[in-house]
């Protein structure tokens, strides 16, 4: 050992002198590597290095390490976005290590874009962001919120303000007669939705507008794509974020509805008018102690909480981020809360050039809804909720000693206690949700790169009602006295596959980045259900126990999707942009022969503010043109559309006897031959930066066109088929206007100021329907009066029926109308003969408002005081109308409460109102659909507001604490608006046969549950 540690100084000095004579003679050969790392030591990967002068440049690779030959003994440039460009002289060195300097100023100029990220300043297409930064500002139930207002274009309305309600999101307008929705793009996971997502791990969302931007994602990008990422770890030493807040809702408006004497009085008026007896409960047996206010006990105020905390770190090779989340919130209408659980982990290992990245996600959501709230047919003011034992009741006819039935007594048969059903029922929807992937990379050469991701997603879904045998159901006739059991399991499973190549190159003013790859993902779902009743007690609720077995629903549902796509991303001496996209898409949903699709793009930028003639302008910072075309498909239609449906069990009558025998039969009419939609979309924008980019600019102009949209159609009633087939004959298209400016200025040492506005114009159309016929939809009562009308020349889901031109005054006047739809007398409605035939008849209709708002905006203020700061957050809507259809419960329903307002109505000595007159007969037909159910859709909202105070470094050092903010948040703080319903954003209301929420159904509000205002109190640490 001695001789061993002799010969150590000598070898190392060997080495030293033969590295220092290598490095020599490397600086002789034209030759320099080195290592390109940030502050805190960590490689950069794809850092540019160029010989200044000259067009002999690199990259680096994934561990930061270049080598770059061929230089002369000058000066090496090295770039990386976000961070501050350095030059350092060569000076016979043959390694050049370097530390770059992140650059504040352009740490937003990185754009999340399919498969990848780009310089804002090298993109083409349409691409809106929002950043954690600004998600972080304010306080979240649900991911989409993040969305709302912040990006023009992009119209997010949310169904309701009921816990766990889902949000329709629509991007540049609708162009399907379907309610297809965008695709999600979640960590490199393409899904559905981001219900599942806790807002709090959100670091970035993108949306892809425009055909150059979304093409590469081929027709899952249809109705555009919405890309999320999720926070991960970095280098240094172990963070821990913590993030806690509690409040309260509260409901924003009410409805006067009448008390039991304004009741009785609306009643017998009603029977007065129509010549009926009144009813013996609002006349000789009414009894004001028998009284009840539903909607003053159906609503309350409700406690909201949230609590995040986040472990986040890494080494030289690892990163990792773990984060869990609670949610808890219950609904300010009674019977209703939901509760979220979400963990999630990211991490990453990197060595030389070998990178493996995973996220994983698991979300329980468990929604106890309250389906009952504004139902119609709802008890009555004159009957009490419970009866003098505490029960909840529907009828007063026993406890009075009354012998008669409901409908003679209250002139109502069917009688609903919604908030008794709400609070018997048990009704739980139990939901867990997996959500990641896995995806390996490895740089083959320099700049060449193969990536793998591996996707899967995966929930179980428990759908549980169980109503139990009690008479508040049998007054409804829903149970028939006989408890019901109905649950539906739903497993599902999408599995994800994609192989990249991508390579990236700088060739002295040369920039390419050519992605090609493969993808498949296959989707299966499976349900099965069972309804069951007459069970023995309510307290057994097995299946197997009940006296029948009414139902036994099942389905199983798969379907596949391969693509080819490559894209070409080229830019010439940060001038000239060109993008060109092209995808090959095949579909299970159909045939063979029309089963692929191709989907090509292009998009031209010019950087105009990079030109020479350019250089001595002070005031344009930033100057960019782009201009885009492309074609993206959208396989739109349910699995096994093609198949027919069999009944094997049908039976046949054959030969001289007649005999029944049993074969089979084809029961559903399809239509093999249809194919992809098409969705060809223009646009043209700008982006202006002033004044060092403090103020900055964007604006598009886009023409979306979408052709051989699939509309049903009914086959000849020669075929024996009842049901809608889908045919590509339809077409629609959006065009609009879209503007964003943000400015932020420091104005002082100690005070920050940032503004961000937007706002959106929109003309929806369809231009064809081939040989569909008008789609008639947007039922608002249970006597099905429709309201939407879907035709050619006029936007998806308008409004269409009688304009109101007032109220007979004359039993003379109203006989002269010659109304062919009604009878009317002297207070009923007076509508508009448009055609001027002297008729009142189906031909006076018309289309009488818009659900879609043409305009919609966004404003955002942000300002820092010292430890204080605000951030202020406005949106709203113009241009479209809402049908409140709580006006048909209020004024016309025969069965249920009245408006309070009712007592407003015509009458001989009160001429002068828009109310008619009080009827249950409704002779004159007052309640079909007409201008009287429409009102101004327009708000202007405080949607989001919070104001924290951070605690002093001196105060935090002591408690070895890195972070301390106390903030006060609000959520609707206030709207104004002239809509007289709960709330004026009222998404799609879910009546009719399928049940869900129809795109025909916007804008009717059947009194959706209400939207709250909310007021929280929160604290945030890191350590």
């Amino acid at each position: 050992m001695k001789l061993f540690d002799s010969w150590v100084p000598l070898i190392l000095m060997v080495i030293g002198l033969l590295m220092s004579s290598n490095q020599y003679v490397l600086a002789q050969d034209g030759t320099v590597s080195g290592t390109v790392i940030d502050g805190s030591g960590m490689p950069l990967a794809g850092a540019s290095v160029l010989e200044k002068g000259t067009t002999n440049g690199t990259q680096t690779d994934f561990d930061g390490n270049y080598s770059i030959g061929n230089v002369s003994d000058g000066i090496l440039v090295f770039s990386y976005i976000g961070f501050k460009s350095k030059e350092v002289a060569i000076s016979g060195q043959s390694i050049i290590d370097v530390v770059l300097e992140e650059d504040a100023s352009q740490l937003d100029e990185v754009v999340v874009i399919g498969y990848g990220t780009q310089k804002k300043s090298d993109l083409t297409g349409a691409v809106s962001q929002v950043a954690s930064k600004d998600i972080d500002k304010y306080t979240y139930s649900d991911a989409s919120q993040a969305l709302q207002g912040r990006m023009a274009g992009v119209s997010v309305q949310t169904q309701g303000g009921s816990p766990g309600a889902s949000a329709v999101i629509a991007i540049r307008g609708t162009g399907t007669m379907s309610d297809a929705g965008p695709l999600y793009v979640i960590d490199g996971m393409l899904t559905g939705g981001m219900e599942s997502l806790n807002p709090s791990d959100i670091e970035s969302i993108s949306v892809l507008k425009d055909a150059s931007a979304s093409a590469i994602y081929g027709s899952r990008a249809a109705n555009g794509v919405v890309i999320i990422t999720t926070k991960k770890g970095k280098r240094g030493g172990l963070s821990v974020d913590f993030d806690t807040s509690y409040g309260f809702q509260s409901v924003i408006n009410t409805l006067d509805w009448a008390d039991a004497s304004q009741y009785a009085e609306i009643s017998n008026r009603s029977d007065d008018n129509d010549g009926s007896a009144r009813k013996p409960a609002n006349d000789t047996e009414f009894d004001p102690s028998y009284s009840s206010d539903l909607y003053k006990e159906s609503l309350r105020s409700a406690a909201v909480q949230n609590t995040n905390i986040r472990l986040a770190g890494g080494g030289e090779n690892t990163l990792f981020s773990f984060s869990m989340n609670y949610f808890d919130q219950d609904g300010i209408v009674k019977y209703s809360d939901f509760k979220r659980y979400t963990a999630r982990a990211n991490g990453s290992f990197t060595k030389n050039k070998f990178k493996l990245e995973t996220t994983l996600g698991l979300t329980r959501t468990v929604n106890n809804p309250n389906p009952y709230f504004n139902k119609e047919r709802n008890i009555l003011p004159t009957i009490r909720l419970k009866d003098s034992n505490g029960d909840w009741s529907s009828s007063d006819l026993e406890e009075r000693g009354i012998d008669a039935s409901p409908g003679s007594f209250y002139g109502q048969s069917s009688i609903y206690n919604e908030l008794g059903m709400a609070a018997l029922e048990d009704r739980t929807v139990t939901r867990n949700t997996f959500l990641g992937n896995l995806s390996p990379s490895y740089e083959i050469i320099d700049g060449l790169t193969y990536k793998l991701n591996l996707g899967l997603e995966y929930y179980n879904n428990n759908n549980y009602t169980f109503t139990p045998n009690h008479p508040v159901f049998l007054a409804t006739g829903v149970s028939s006295g006989m408890a019901e059991l109905n649950e539906t399991n739903v497993t599902y499973q999408s599995w994800l596959l994609e192989n990249t190549l991508n390579y990236q190159k700088v060739f002295g003013n040369h920039s390419i980045n050519l992605l090609g790859g493969y993808t498949e993902q296959e989707t299966n779902s499976r349900s099965l259900g069972v309804i069951a009743r007459g069970f023995p007690s309510n307290d057994i609720r097995v299946a197997s126990a009940a006296l029948e077995i009414q139902n036994v629903p099942s389905e199983d549902i798969t379907s596949t999707i391969q693509s080819y796509f490559a894209r070409l991303n080229y830019v010439f001496d940060d001038r000239y942009l060109l993008t060109a996209t092209v995808r090959r898409d095949g579909s299970s949903l159909f045939t063979d022969d029309l089963r692929w699709g191709t989907f090509p793009s292009m998009a031209l930028g010019w950087n105009v503010s990079n030109e020479k003639f350019m250089e001595d302008n002070s005031l344009i910072s930033d100057l960019k043109l782009r201009v885009s075309y492309g074609e993206i498909g959208s396989n739109n239609v349910s699995a096994y559309a093609i198949d027919p449906s069999l009944n094997l069990f049908s039976e046949y009558i054959l030969g001289e006897a007649q005999t029944r025998v049993t074969g089979y039969s084809i029961t559903q009419g399809v239509n093999q031959n249809i194919t992809w939609e098409t969705t060809k979309t223009t646009d043209i924008g700008a982006e202006l930066g002033i004044l060092d980019n403090r103020l900055r600019f964007t604006m598009d102009y886009f023409i979306k066109k979408s052709e051989d949209v699939l509309v049903g159609l009914r086959l000849p009633l020669y075929t024996g088929f009842g049901n809608e087939v889908p045919f590509n004959t339809a077409s629609v298209e959006n065009k609009g206007f879209e503007f964003l400016a943000d400015y932020k200025e420091q104005l002082s040492d100690d005070f920050v100021l940032g503004v961000s506005a937007n706002f959106s114009l929109l003309d929806n159309e369809v231009t064809a329907l081939g040989d569909a016929s008008p789609i008639i939809q947007g039922s608002f009562t249970s006597n099905t009066i429709n309201s939407t009308r879907t035709d050619v020349g006029q936007p998806i889901s308008s409004f269409y029926g009688y304009i109101v031109d007032g109220i007979y005054q004359t039993d003379a006047e109203a006989t002269a109308a010659n109304d062919q739809v009604g009878n009317p007398s002297a207070g009923d409605f007076k509508f508009k003969d448009l055609d001027g035939d002297g008729d009142i008849d189906d031909d006076d209709r018309t289309y009488i408002g818009n659900p879609t708002p043409d305009l919609e905006y966004g404003f955002n203020l942000t300002a820092e005081y010292k430890k204080f700061d605000l951030n202020l957050f406005f949106n709203g809507v113009a241009g479209n109308e809402i049908l409140n259809g709580t006006k048909y419960r209020g004024y016309f329903d025969l069965e249920g409460n009245y408006f309070a307002d009712a007592l407003n109505a015509w009458s001989p000595t009160n001429t002068s109102t828009n109310i008619p007159k009080n009827t249950r007969a409704d002779l004159g037909f007052n309640r079909r659909m007409s201008t009287f159910y429409l009102e101004p859709g327009d708000y202007f909202r405080l949607r989001n507001a919070q104001l924290g105070y951070s605690f002093s470094d001196a105060l935090l050092e002591k408690m070895k604490i890195k972070k301390m903010r106390l903030y006060v948040s609000a959520t609707n703080l206030f709207t104004i608006t002239n809509y007289t319903g709960y709330y004026p954003e009222v998404g799609r209301n879910s009546r009719g046969a399928t049940g869900n929420n129809s795109i025909f159904n916007s804008g009717v509000d059947e009194g959706t549950y209400p939207t709250p205002r909310e007021f929280r109190l929160g604290l945030q640490v890191s350590f």
